[in-house]
């Protein structure tokens, strides 16, 4: 039988014990009736050191995403609503970054010339990860939604004090997972609604990205550690108990 000396075979059964190739009972009876006297006493009296937690790492995973957006209580809208929302579709940013989550639009008045209120007209707004770094996560916790509110006035089709407002906690701001990071919505400012005469009533919504790689289980060296220590206990009670 090949005899397992020292640390390099401490290593090796380590990693066997970690990859699952054999029974841990295995590993520690072999390596209680080989092991040098010697090297059982230095485990015995290895302390067993308490796995420390990573930091998380930022990241830059390249996502494509989408945005869809609904309205809330058109009650809240005097003479009819006369906006629209326009979502992304299928499109990429690294992080971190400023990102665009859509725009709204402003719909031609045909010739009316009134005026259309919004008072805390609520709105919604989707985001959808199809893809980090070319695949699709897993796990995926979006889509998230990101809700706000309209007021102002839109008069016929050259006048805007339309302003959309996010809801954003500083202390709960828009987090999920995709695959092996953790993204965050950490801003979104908030949107002066242009008028229809203005590029085509479109205005952008702005924000911005980031993301942090989750930090991998506890090193290998680590569970070696650990693993030194359990057997020169187990060792050393038996050799009392024979005694």
């Amino acid at each position: 039988m090949h005899t397992i000396h020292g640390w390099a075979g401490l290593r090796l059964a380590g990693l066997a014990l970690a990859f699952g190739l054999v029974a841990p009972s295995a590993f520690a009876d072999e390596i209680e009736t080989d092991v040098d006297e010697t090297v059982v006493d230095e485990i015995a009296t290895t302390q067993v050191l308490e796995p420390v937690a990573a930091e998380p790492v930022p990241a830059s995973p390249l996502m494509r995403f989408s945005t869809a957006g609904t309205f809330g209580d058109t009650a809240k809208v005097t003479n009819g609503n006369l906006l629209n929302y326009n979502g992304i579709i299928q499109q990429t940013v690294r992080t971190p970054s400023n990102i665009s989550l859509g725009e709204f639009q402003v719909l031609p008045d045909l010739g009316a010339n009134v005026s259309t209120t919004y008072e805390d007209m609520p709105f919604t707004i989707a985001l959808t990860v199809g893809e980090v770094n070319g695949q699709a996560p897993s796990p995926n916790d979006t889509p998230i939604f990101i809700d706000g509110v309209l007021n102002g006035v839109i008069t016929g089709e050259t006048q805007s004090s339309v302003t959309a407002t996010f809801n954003l906690d500083p202390d709960n701001l828009p987090t999920f997972q995709v695959g092996d990071f953790i993204a965050k919505i950490t801003k979104i400012d908030p949107v002066d609604i242009a008028p229809f005469t203005t590029n085509g009533g479109r205005t952008s919504i702005q924000g911005r990205i980031e993301a942090v790689q989750i930090p991998e289980p506890a090193s290998i060296a680590v569970f070696l550690v650990a693993l030194a220590g359990g057997l020169g206990l187990r060792r050393r009670a038996l050799a009392h108990k024979a005694a």
